[in-house]
């Protein structure tokens, strides 16, 4: 695990715009949000959108590079442990872009009006996570034929995923939309990462 998140890590600080683009793009429609006075109709309507963005375009290059540098066959080659190998690319985008992605949304933003800072936290951050995994697996279903499956395979998920943000951001109700997020990223980061490991392995043949 430790050489996997080291090897992510490093790929991140040599190639910055694994950072800064999708914190930009994340920052630029907040502000486009700011400036037409959105904001305050849309209530936290502006965060899920612009996260909703953010975490799709990170999601599109977040095999790619590995499949055409041959890292990946190499992995399965020599039977690494592709599950820890999935896992590490989404603590390390948890650190540096899920984790900045929150600070700016409440220097921005503030907090709903029925959360607390611990609740809103961690309700954002599982939805970051949630959606992370499941535009991975639309990406690497799609890493041969372009991005053009992505959005398709991930709908039909995202749709109770969606009601639930509404509930708990827009709403403002914590029980049971919190409980249903949590089962549902549960889910995610159990039987979707399993499945993006078995695609993995299938694509790589």
């Amino acid at each position: 695990m430790g050489r996997f998140l080291t090897r992510e890590f490093l790929l991140f600080l040599n190639i910055p715009k694994h950072i800064y683009l999708p914190l930009s793009i994340y920052s630029i429609i907040y502000v486009i949000f700011i400036i037409l006075d959105l904001s305050s109709e849309l209530k936290f309507a502006n965060i899920f959108i612009s996260s909703f963005i953010a975490v799709f375009i990170i999601s599109e290059a977040n095999f790619k590079e590995d499949f055409e540098s041959g890292v990946i066959e190499k992995l399965i080659i020599e039977n690494e442990n592709l599950p820890m190998y999935v896992f590490s690319k989404l603590l390390v985008q948890f650190l540096f872009i899920f984790i900045p992605m929150l600070v700016i949304g409440l220097v921005f933003n503030g907090l709903p009006e029925n959360l607390s800072l611990f609740k809103y936290s961690i309700s954002y951050l599982a939805c970051l996570l949630t959606l992370s995994i499941f535009f991975n697996l639309g990406s690497i279903v799609s890493i041969r034929k372009g991005s053009s499956l992505n959005a398709l395979i991930t709908i039909p998920f995202l749709i109770p995923f969606i009601i639930l943000v509404k509930g708990l951001f827009v709403d403002g109700q914590w029980i049971p939309n919190f409980y249903f997020l949590m089962a549902y990223f549960i889910f995610s980061v159990s039987f979707i990462n399993l499945l993006i490991v078995r695609v993995i392995r299938i694509q790589a043949k």
